[in-house]
């Protein structure tokens, strides 16, 4: 079931999982703050894959990242094409994407700018950033019964795997896939 802005904001605020269609092909998003819906998403990572924030705007940035370079502004606002950047520290999130971190440091957290105007309202309309499990595919592969709510979002005609670097707080770069 294909699902407006309002009702897929409704559903996430509920704690429920939603297909989520955008220039990089379906992934499965919930709210990063809800712990009992990050606990069912993560079971559903596949290997070599990274949760990761998909934010509207770069003003969406500071809200998930502690520290990071001025150049970070720059690199996401600026990229023309996906963008997966990993930074060295996440905040704002919920504790359960880090279980072994359980003092106040959180680990690396991925964040990229979604390039879908349909996606960018989505998450204007939700408020904050939605934490995805990115397929990278243009089909939805067999997932369990009832997981997810409903489906948000266009399929673009091709389909773009997003280029994926580390940035560290001194400005370090490093590319994962480019």
């Amino acid at each position: 079931m294909t699902l407006s802005i309002r009702d897929t904001a409704y559903q996430l605020r509920q704690g429920h999982l939603i297909a989520l269609a955008d220039e990089t092909g379906w992934s499965i998003a919930a709210d990063p703050t809800n712990d009992s819906a990050i606990d069912t998403l993560l079971p559903v990572l596949q290997k070599g894959s990274y949760p990761t924030i998909i934010i509207q705007n770069t003003d969406q940035l500071g809200l998930y990242v502690a520290q990071m370079p001025d150049v970070a502004f720059d690199l996401v606002e600026f990229a023309d094409k996906p963008l997966t950047v990993i930074y060295d520290q996440g905040k704002n999130v919920s504790t359960r994407l880090w279980p072994a971190n359980e003092g106040s440091q959180l680990g690396a957290i991925a964040v990229r700018r979604s390039l879908s105007e349909e996606v960018q309202r989505l998450i204007g309309g939700f408020g904050r950033g939605l934490l995805t499990i990115p397929f990278e595919s243009l089909s939805l592969p067999p997932l369990p019964e009832g997981l997810i709510a409903g489906h948000y979002g266009t399929l673009p005609p091709k389909m773009e795997r997003p280029r994926i670097m580390v940035l560290n707080v001194d400005g370090g770069v490093r590319f994962i896939r480019k």
